[in-house]
């Protein structure tokens, strides 16, 4: 368990002030919500209450979006977290909320706890990282804090960005293929910590998974400069490279599953042996994406409105929150026992599953059907050539 200092409720005061002002921390709003984001039907009736009922949440609307900045802090650990006066910094905007509940419970302490002398010292720096760097957290709750400092570098906010040299070297590479001119310091958090005169916490663009629309538009923008023809637009996403001991789940016949896939006309894919911009450019164009629940599948928030999404298993929330934001299609196959496969940070021995594949080639195929047949109506309301335009 860990002392904590929560940020969450800084003064909000305007972004010259909070860079330049004496407040130990501030908060600057940068941009409001962008409104409701409403859920969506899903492609076909799904087992689970929680499920059903997470996915249906019709209240969720897209938070503020601001620029936290704490003073005379130190960035230590394997994730860069913050120390205030030596208590763990936790505030909403820049951390997930259960990254709280982990620094409160003394969960997995060896991940974030360090006690490392000072040996670098910044006058300003953004720090983006917290000690979860599972791809799907890194992508949800870290990579769209990028587009942020993007936009700030832009407006003549620049910084050195701190992260440990114990980060995957995924961030690094994404962080500057985004961000090309972007100095990055590291550290060893075995021995090293960083005070930090002004530090630049980015929000996430999310608040419990329900984005601002900044991060579409990011994302689209991104996409725009990317060529749209050539290339998979059906993606069977698989997880038979990343099986760890450490997975909670199986699934037993992932073979078959897969092979039925294939038939169907979807491209396998295992997206951690492809680099991160050919995995943006492939899911920005995918039409129809299917795989077990799990942090490939995320990837399809770069995907376009109107994509097919099928998960096989569910977990929590994420999916259908990235599905209702991004305007798709989803649908859940449990395993054939009718029980989802959870997560919980107390040790679980391997829980092993299998999908039926009588109903898992039939739900596919009224994916792909949906799929072709939005791709059969694009461009239906365009005027004709002289034509008048008739559109309201």
């Amino acid at each position: 368990m860990a002392e904590i200092v929560d940020l969450s409720g800084a003064e909000l005061v305007p972004l010259k002030q909070a860079l330049e002002g004496s407040a130990r921390a501030a908060r600057a709003l940068l941009i409001k919500s962008s409104g409701w984001v409403p859920p969506r039907p899903m492609l076909w009736e799904c087992q689970g209450q929680k499920l059903n009922d997470q996915h249906a949440l019709g209240d969720l609307f897209a938070p503020d979006i601001d620029l936290l900045v704490a003073r005379r802090v130190v960035a230590g650990g394997r994730g860069a977290h913050l120390k205030l006066d030596d208590q763990m910094v936790y505030a909403a905007g820049a951390y997930p909320y259960y990254v709280r509940h982990w620094l409160e419970h003394g969960v997995t302490p060896e991940a974030w706890a360090f006690d490392a002398p000072v040996r670098i010292r910044l006058d300003r720096a953004f720090v983006i990282t917290h000690f979860n760097y599972v791809w799907g957290h890194w992508l949800t709750e870290m990579y769209p804090k990028l587009f942020l400092i993007r936009a700030l570098n832009r407006a003549g906010i620049v910084a050195p960005l701190v992260l440990p040299r114990t980060a995957p070297g995924y961030v690094t590479r994404i962080v500057h293929e985004l961000l090309p001119d972007q100095e990055i310091v590291t550290y060893d958090p075995r021995d090293e910590a960083v005070e930090i005169g002004v530090a630049l916490l980015p929000h996430m663009l999310q608040d419990n998974y329900v984005f601002h629309d900044l991060l579409r538009w990011s994302l689209e923008d991104q996409a725009l400069a990317w060529p749209r023809a050539g290339g998979p637009d059906r993606i069977f996403v698989s997880r038979g490279g990343v099986r760890t001991a450490q997975a909670f789940r199986e699934m037993e016949n992932e073979a078959e599953i897969e092979g039925i896939a294939q038939d169907l006309g979807l491209t396998l894919l295992r997206p951690e042996t492809l680099s991160w911009t050919e995995q943006a450019r492939i899911f920005s164009r995918a039409r129809v994406v299917a795989g077990e629940f799990g942090s490939g599948l995320h990837n399809a928030l770069l995907s376009p409105e109107g994509c097919q999404v099928m998960s096989l298993n569910w977990v929590v929330e994420v999916q259908s929150r990235i599905a209702n934001f991004r305007r798709h299609d989803i649908g859940y196959l449990m395993p054939t026992d009718g029980q989802a496969r959870l997560f919980t940070i107390e040790p679980q021995s391997n829980q092993p599953f299998t999908i039926d594949p009588a109903a898992f080639r039939e739900k596919l195929t009224i994916a792909l059907d949906r799929a072709e047949a939005r791709a059969a109506m694009a461009g239906w309301d365009d005027a004709a050539p002289g034509a008048p335009d008739l559109r309201l």
